[in-house]
């Protein structure tokens, strides 16, 4: 992941609070269903022990209007959306989470169940680049196997 990609981390070393926030509602979500809106997201943040919060604090937050959280908020932004507090505030962690999210994301649509996720999320980081890389090897194997498989221009297809 390029600097460039990861949210709130510019070529200056500059973090943005607003575009940490919109990426978590922008990609991390449940399979089958799009984003949460901000009042799933305020329920969900008070559910999980972080307190009432109001959908329009999430909106002010994630469109950049309001840039001073309180802690407890930020605190139950992070579980609600299971990144760690240091997301919002270390861009070295800003960019492993993004890599992470992408990750967890591309297993999401592929279809991989809730059950898989939760057991690759507690893997170590070592294991979790393993099962990565095996992934990866995968994918290649497969593209090369369903290349073999394609007629070329000199057969005969009818």
């Amino acid at each position: 992941m390029k600097d460039a990609d990861v949210p709130g981390v510019g070529g200056s070393g500059t973090s943005d609070l607003a575009s940490k926030i919109d990426y978590l509602f922008r990609t991390v979500y449940p399979a089958g269903r799009g984003p949460y809106s901000y009042k799933e997201a305020a329920e969900g943040i008070a559910k999980a022990g972080g307190g009432a919060v109001s959908d329009t604090t999430l909106w002010k937050l994630r469109t950049g209007k309001s840039d001073n959280p309180t802690k407890r908020v930020l605190e139950g932004l992070a579980v609600f959306f299971g990144v760690e507090p240091a997301y919002f505030f270390d861009n070295e962690t800003t960019e492993a989470v993004g890599a992470e999210v992408e990750l967890l994301v591309l297993l999401r649509d592929a279809g991989v169940n809730g059950a898989q996720l939760r057991s690759f999320v507690e893997l170590s980081p070592e294991s979790r680049e393993m099962v990565t890389q095996l992934i990866a090897n995968t994918a290649k194997l497969e593209r090369q196997r369903h290349r073999r498989s394609r007629p070329t221009d000199g057969d005969d297809v009818k």
